[in-house]
């Protein structure tokens, strides 16, 4: 134990010695009369900074950090990680990193952010595991079934007809599937209309929007893919060490080999194609897409800006002097209260393929997530439903009326008709005498 534990201060003690000289030089500045000297200058505003958005060194006052520096940081690191591993910590162990995991730790600001960072990867690693004892167990599954096969088969000598038996149709494996699909790309490459994804955008977005921009870039190839009519898709201003494109090679490993029907350029689209036939679809533009134009060659920012709302794809749009367009979504389209109408490069690849296909914008919209819009027939069902019970309610309240008009009407003629018979009445000539009254009452009284 204390073999381990010897380690683990070594390795906190070097972290903090990192930070000590700042501190230092700071606490110095205060003694010597700094705050006091520079109270009559204004004093800059802070500025909020996401320490997510983009990697910065440990130590960024400081001189440039060096390879043997940045070393000696990841094996203290490394040592940090692996005794809390052994602590039983939520945190995977030393051979589940890989070096754009250290890298990534490495840029981060303080102890929790690497914490939070361990926890994440070691749900990663658990879910993997997992999925690799259901596949051993589908594995065993599938031995024993395969062996009860062949056990029925051999006590069986009649002719099995079926799958997996004997069948007029012949198995299509999925490597056959994926070089049937890989062909229609190369021929899209030659006859079918180009469109552009702009990849750009690295340095506008954190690492968690670079990572969602890769993941819905696969989905572009893969549905653009699958497509009849496929894109000849371009990937354009690939910054191939950024952190976009590093995922997106994790995604699809084979995307720069040659014989891979995929393009990925470094080059800008301008230097690639015809200015005069480029659009470059953004949504901050007030101009809309009527119909699609074959000719024109179709530009999408690869940007997902979920924190930064900035109109950049207009702007680089008009620096390059482009032609611009939006999606006619509110034209076709009753957003729902609080939804945005921000969409993903898949569903704008999925859109232009339907529109390329039909010309229909009806059709080519359906791919906007129903939770964004409100439906028309359901709308329409619901304002019927309000106006059939307003007719109800109406009919109800007539009839209503109607019978406390008769209450009404009936109060008002028993109110002034004659006083029914039964009830006393005063007569004429009954004018009451008080000396007759008692002397009545003592008479009969006497004879009784």
């Amino acid at each position: 134990m204390l073999k381990t534990l010897r380690p683990w201060r070594l390795a906190s003690h070097i972290l903090k010695g990192c930070a000590a000289p700042a501190r230092r030089v700071s606490d110095s500045f205060k003694t010597f009369g700094g705050e006091n000297a520079l109270a009559g200058s204004e004093a800059t505003p802070k500025k909020f900074a996401n320490p997510f958005a983009q990697p910065s060194p440990a130590m960024s006052d400081g001189p440039a950090e060096t390879e043997e520096d940045r070393e000696k940081r990841r094996k203290v690191l490394q040592l940090e990680a692996d005794i809390a591993h052994q602590e039983g910590r939520r945190v995977p162990a030393l051979d589940f990193f890989q070096d754009h995991h250290w890298d990534h730790v490495l840029s981060l600001p303080s102890k929790s952010a690497r914490i939070k960072y361990y926890a994440f990867l070691w749900q990663i690693n658990m879910k993997k595991e997992a999925d690799q004892r259901k596949k051993a167990e589908r594995a065993e599954d599938t031995e024993r079934r395969i062996a009860e096969l062949r056990k029925e088969r051999e006590e069986n000598t009649h002719i099995i007809y079926g799958l997996a038996h004997t069948s007029m149709f012949l198995r299509i494996y999925d490597t056959t599937i994926n070089h049937w699909q890989n062909n229609r790309l190369t021929r899209a490459m030659q006859f079918a209309p180009k469109m552009v994804l702009d990849c750009s955008y690295d340095t506008h977005m954190n690492n968690r929007e670079a990572s969602y921009a890769a993941k819905q870039l696969m989905l572009c190839f893969a549905e653009n893919r699958l497509n009849d009519e496929p894109f000849d898709l371009h990937y354009c201003n690939a910054q191939m060490e950024g952190r976009c494109m590093q995922s997106l090679k994790r995604y699809i490993p084979t995307m720069l080999n040659p014989e891979f029907p995929m393009n990925v350029h470094k080059q800008c689209f301008t230097e690639l194609f015809d200015k005069q036939s480029l659009v470059y679809l953004t949504p901050h533009c007030r101009e809309d897409l009527v119909t699609y134009n074959p000719d024109d060659i179709y530009i999408v920012g690869a940007m997902v800006d979920t924190m930064n709302n900035e109109p950049l794809s207009l702007a680089k749009a008009k620096r390059l002097g482009l032609r611009m367009a939006r999606l006619p979504l509110d034209r076709y389209l009753q957003w729902g209260s609080g939804s945005g109408k921000s969409l993903t490069l898949n569903q704008m690849i999925n859109i232009m393929l339907d529109l390329k296909k039909t010309g229909n914008w009806d059709s080519a919209l359906k791919h906007v997530p129903r939770r964004k819009v409100v439906d028309m027939d359901s709308q329409r069902r619901t304002e019927d439903g309000r106006k059939a019970l307003g007719t109800r309610a109406r009919k109800l309240n007539v009839r209503i009326d109607h019978l406390l008009d008769f209450e009404e009407e009936r109060r008002h003629a028993t109110a002034f008709a004659a006083p029914p018979q039964t009830l006393r009445q005063r007569k004429e000539g009954m004018e009451f005498q008080l000396d007759t009254w008692a002397a009545g009452k003592k008479k009969k009284k006497r004879e009784n």
